[in-house]
């Protein structure tokens, strides 16, 4: 999809204000003069005003278009469901990493991904599993994240 920078603008704005919003009355339980609130609040009013820049330069445009198109890529039902597996992929893995583990959930997920992006199946097997087993150790091993291990549990190291 091709957004006009007015409708882009103003959609930021409007999750700028949302950030401002949630982290407006965060608990300061130290009632330290920059409390947890602050950073988030100065983000968003930063993000308000990127956006009000960009809605600005939207209206001005002469030939802008209107405010929300179709690109060339978005008639195609291929590209569209390359798109959709994004978000399936996320829905996927907060349903199936505790019952699966971190390991072969996100290698399942490589998998698919890389298949239908067009790797050849036995590659996709091998570059997924390399690549979750990369993941895993940089953060269960180096950044000490507890990752579900599913039923690789009595494989733990």
């Amino acid at each position: 999809m091709k957004f006009n920078d007015l409708f882009a603008g103003l959609v930021v704005l409007a999750l700028s204000g949302l950030v401002a919003f949630a982290s407006w009355n965060l608990p300061n339980p130290s009632e330290q003069p920059l409390g947890p609130s602050a950073f988030p609040l100065i983000l968003a009013g930063l993000l308000a005003l990127c956006a009000a820049i960009l809605a600005v330069n939207g209206a001005r445009a002469t030939n802008a278009g209107p405010l929300v198109g179709l690109a060339d890529w978005a008639r195609s039902g291929t590209a569209v469901l390359r798109l959709l597996l994004v978000p399936a992929a996320v829905i996927f893995y907060m349903l199936c990493a505790e019952p699966l583990g971190f390991l072969i959930a996100a290698a399942a997920i490589l998998v698919v991904l890389f298949v239908v992006g067009g790797t050849k199946p036995l590659q996709a097997i091998g570059f997924a599993l390399a690549t979750a087993l990369a993941i895993h150790s940089i953060f269960y091993l180096g950044l000490g994240v507890q990752l579900p291990w599913g039923p690789l549990e009595p494989f733990r190291w």
